[in-house]
């Protein structure tokens, strides 16, 4: 909960409120697609368009020049309070806690911009020079290029003052969704059927918890066909006097979840989803094609690769609930059998499509990876922008 720690601390010193010790940290971040707000004038030439924010809670500025080259680089500042993160009587962890807090800051930028934005590591500490991993164990990971996204400030400062101002049980979930994300969109290249687990649970984790009173009802919520499925296979198993218990608890861990999840989604996903018709967050790639150009020699035109949502690459809106049960039951074919994803999954990741998923792409059993990422960030993003502080 780092990031709300530092939310927190903010609006203590904007309310003048006593405080504790607290420290001003600069971290640096990596960004695949490069961020800018609104700019009028040669970008590339002035220092005033790398200020991306400009004001605490969180003030974040490119150290690259723009358009130089992927990945981006970020200076992002913040003041990281003391904290106790354990208090058994014999044993005390104190101190500040800044991994943390860049690292969930970076989830949340992720989900509001999709782009893939990861914390590299500190590298001033109260106006000193300190250099400091953010990972105790280094990992590696291929990401490939996007496109440059244009950012609203007072779009970022909203969303983080709504965050800091929500239930503070629902923020647990929200940032533990976030991380989730994250970790997803970390290994989107590298484990793409891991990465589609990831988006499924976070899901779970945040509609869990906004939804923790919801219960099935006779009116229209039935379990799910996994769940009837798994109390068919109670009654073969377990004596009568079980069956009843059994089946109980199967309904509460299927039918439940799914349907927690299929309403946050349904009740979060903007109509934009349904209706735009490119997604900037693909990866970003040059073409070059030779024509013939009127002197009657080639003549080299240079291209972005192409950024349209695909058939192949929608959920209608008729069936978003057919869809999502369809992802829910892949998801658990993988935990519970071992059954992989389809190979279409990862249809749009690259230029090229691999072999064993071009018969799928036609009726694709689910939709591919980055189709449902964007569900998942629009969701989030939206349930965000709803709350009000």
């Amino acid at each position: 909960m780092g990031l709300l720690a530092a939310l927190d601390l903010h609006k203590q010193i904007e309310a003048g409120v006593s405080l504790g010790d607290y420290h001003v940290i600069e971290y640096q971040l990596i960004s695949w697609g490069e961020i800018f707000p609104p700019f009028l004038g040669d970008r590339e030439h002035s220092i005033n368009a790398r200020y991306i924010l400009g004001d605490f809670p969180f003030k974040l500025f490119s150290m690259s020049t723009p358009y130089s080259g992927l990945p981006q680089r970020l200076c992002l500042t913040f003041r990281a309070p003391m904290e106790v993160k354990k208090d058994t009587g014999k044993f005390h962890l104190y101190g500040i806690f800044p991994d943390e807090i860049a690292k969930e800051f970076a989830a949340f930028l992720s989900i509001v911009t999709r782009r893939r934005i990861f914390a590299v590591g500190q590298i001033r500490y109260d106006g000193l020079p300190l250099e400091q991993e953010a990972e105790l164990y280094q990992r590696s990971h291929f990401q490939e290029k996007q496109r440059l996204k244009e950012i609203k400030p007072p779009e970022i400062y909203n969303l983080l003052e709504n965050l800091q101002a929500m239930d503070r049980r629902i923020v647990q979930g929200l940032i533990l969704a976030m991380r989730l994300y994250h970790s997803a969109i970390e290994m989107i290249y590298t484990e793409p059927e891991f990465s589609y687990l990831f988006l499924v649970t976070c899901l779970e984790a945040i509609s869990s918890v906004v939804y923790h009173e919801y219960k099935l009802s006779d009116e229209g919520d039935h379990p799910t066909e996994l769940a009837i499925h798994g109390m068919e296979q109670a009654d073969r198993s377990l004596a009568t006097r079980n069956q009843f218990t059994a089946k109980k608890m199967l309904v509460h861990n299927e039918g439940f979840i799914f349907q927690k999840l299929f309403r946050f989604v349904a009740e979060n996903v903007p109509k934009v989803f349904w209706t735009e018709t490119e997604d900037d967050a693909k990866p970003d790639y040059l073409t070059a094609v030779i024509f013939p150009s009127s002197e009657g020699v080639g003549k080299e035109y240079i291209s972005h690769s192409d950024i349209t949502i695909q058939p192949w690459e929608r959920i209608e809106e008729a069936h978003l609930k057919s869809c999502l049960r369809d992802i829910y039951k892949a998801r658990s074919k993988l935990i519970h059998e071992g059954i992989q994803f389809p190979e279409s999954i990862v249809v749009g990741h690259f230029r090229s499509v691999p072999v064993e998923a071009v018969e799928e792409m036609g009726h694709p059993l689910i939709p591919p990876l980055i189709t449902f990422e964007r569900l998942v960030s629009y969701s989030i993003r939206e349930f965000l922008h709803r709350q009000k502080a």
